[in-house]
């Protein structure tokens, strides 16, 4: 097994709880640990294991800046990754790439090297700005990898057809790192959820965690839980602004809290809001959506959450085949109180599978499989 691992990843690893999770597991398969990234804190230093060294390798990365600011990060970036690893590269190291925007960062020099395409999304191409400029030729990149990894049985199908790969890729799931949180832990990161949680003690929380935006349309939950009995409530828990949802009188906002303490408000749901829809004209494909590999699944299930989701394959054969919650056919106000009163006349159920399917998986053994020389 290659025992040096360079893992790299551009934008931050605190929102991404299975890179978390990744390096705690190359951790424990006894390899030498580095992570490249523009953001590094005292919170990502605390939640790393510590024996993973952490370089820094230029200004935090935005989504929001300017294509030509985002282009002149690019190169200042690519230069700072490869000064490092051309000073720390030898016969046992293996590169392990994180997601498209880490490929355009490092560009087609990879070919040079030993590394691992681990793909957080269904692409097809990588431009350099937005998805109709110049890129790299990630097909290319794909069949010289040593491994392609993706999440989901569906996607390593995709992607081997769409590459043309002999060798179907690795599925390491989305699911995150042991945490030691359980049902309804303490509020330890903010004060103002703290307080909103206690306030809510007596209520059953139907909750949302994460971006809203047009693949992930939630306002059918807020209108469906107004109708409902006076017993549940909605709480959306984002760092995006929704004006829209403060008319609803049981819907409740609550800040962004950055993993993995966001898992101690999710500890004390009723139920889970898993929503995806196709979107188009961005850099992922519109299969990205429908087989979706949420590591909400395993987020809500390691508390026995049961979860309500829309009727896609990737929630279909997940949380509805393995009897952990319900997909409604329709995303409107009336399957989505259908689907909570379902939950709650059959919670004992639901909740008792949740725990068995987040106690299935073999993260470790196909982690191992992607160091093998």
């Amino acid at each position: 097994m290659f025992k040096k691992i360079i893992l790299i990843q551009v934008d931050s690893i605190l929102g991404y709880p299975p890179t978390m999770a990744l390096i705690n597991e190359l951790v424990n398969a006894a390899t030498e640990v580095t992570v490249l990234t523009t953001v590094v804190n005292n919170q990502l230093i605390e939640v790393l294991p510590k024996s993973v060294i952490i370089q820094k390798v230029g200004k935090d990365y935005t989504y929001n800046t300017s294509p030509i600011t985002k282009l002149k990060d690019l190169f200042v970036v690519r230069k700072n990754i490869w000064s490092y690893i051309d000073s720390h590269y030898g016969d046992d190291t293996l590169l392990w790439v994180m997601s498209n925007i880490t490929i355009k960062h490092m560009g087609m020099k990879l070919l040079k090297y030993r590394y691992n395409l681990h793909l957080f999304e269904l692409v097809d191409k990588v431009a350099y700005i937005g998805s109709h400029t110049m890129g790299v030729d990630i097909v290319k990149l794909a069949h010289a990898a040593h491994k392609v990894i993706v999440c989901e049985y569906n996607r390593a199908q995709i992607t081997q057809a769409w590459f043309k790969l002999k060798e179907l890729p690795l599925i390491i799931s989305n699911k995150p790192m042991p945490n030691g949180f359980h049902r309804q832990s303490e509020i330890t990161r903010s004060e103002s959820a703290k307080k909103v949680i206690a306030e809510l003690k007596d209520k059953k929380i139907i909750l949302y965690q994460g971006v809203v935006d047009v693949e992930r349309p939630i306002e059918s939950i807020a209108k469906a839980v107004e109708e409902l009995d006076d017993s549940l409530v909605f709480m959306v828990m984002t760092g995006s602004k929704c004006e829209h949802l403060k008319k609803y009188r049981k819907t409740i906002m609550m800040p962004y809290i950055a993993a993995p303490y966001h898992l101690e408000v999710t500890s004390h749901a009723f139920v889970g809001i898993l929503i995806y829809t196709p979107v188009y004209g961005t850099f992922t494909s519109p299969l990205n959506s429908i087989y979706c590999a949420p590591n909400k699944i395993y987020e809500f299930s390691q508390f026995g959450i049961p979860m309500i989701g829309n009727d896609i394959p990737g929630l279909r054969y997940t949380v509805e085949y393995n009897r952990m919650g319900v997909c409604v056919p329709k995303m409107n106000t009336k399957y989505f109180a259908q689907a909570i009163q379902n939950i709650a006349d059959n919670y004992n159920t639901f909740s008792s599978n949740a725990v068995k399917f987040n106690q299935n998986d073999n993260k470790s053994e196909v982690v191992r499989l992607a160091l093998k020389k």
